[in-house]
């Protein structure tokens, strides 16, 4: 996710909270462009 890579995450369906890897990813969007 840091690197921008997000076609090799792999199956987060059996991480604790899967919703965990949506929410990096927006925050990683939203620091990556500001407003």
């Amino acid at each position: 996710i840091a690197a921008g890579d997000t076609s090799n995450l792999g199956d987060t369906s059996t991480l604790a909270d899967p919703g965990v890897v949506e929410k990096l990813l927006e925050e990683k969007q939203a620091i990556a462009m500001p407003s």
